[in-house]
């Protein structure tokens, strides 16, 4: 068995994920600042398939079954996430070209703004009771 560090299980993965929710971000205001110019194409970044590229794809995570009422009839959890920039070609463009659609991205501002903050959140828990165990729950 590998020995594991204490940042090898789910730090690394959340501090990618925070990564990936900042470039979000920047793509959704960069479409926001543009949605006047003509035959501005909107952009947005698929943050599963993104989280899968860095974290290597095919990867499993197992769960273990603590209870029997827990995890009915799945073992394992996809581990791959990956995220890539995609064109938004999904989208109806305006008469001049552009294709960005402002209650669109207002709302896809709003998911990925809760989302950063769950993360930021997740992982502030996961230092703070790191903290603790160095500390010997003083």
């Amino acid at each position: 068995m590998e020995p594991q560090g204490i940042f090898s299980g789910t730090i690394p993965l959340l501090e990618k994920t925070l990564d990936l929710r900042s470039i979000r971000h920047n793509l959704i205001i960069s479409n926001v600042a543009n949605m006047d110019t003509p035959n501005y194409k909107a952009f947005d970044i698929v943050i599963k398939e993104e989280l899968e590229k860095a974290m290597g794809a095919g990867k499993n995570i197992k769960l273990e079954k603590t209870g029997p009422g827990h995890l009915s009839g799945r073992e394992t959890c996809p581990g791959n996430v990956k995220s890539r920039a995609a064109g938004t070609q999904q989208f109806t463009m305006k008469g001049n070209g552009n294709s960005v659609d402002i209650d669109r991205e207002m709302a896809n501002l709003a998911e990925n703004n809760l989302m950063y903050n769950a993360l930021a959140q997740v992982i502030s828990r996961k230092f703070e009771g790191l903290k603790n165990v160095i500390k010997e729950g003083r």
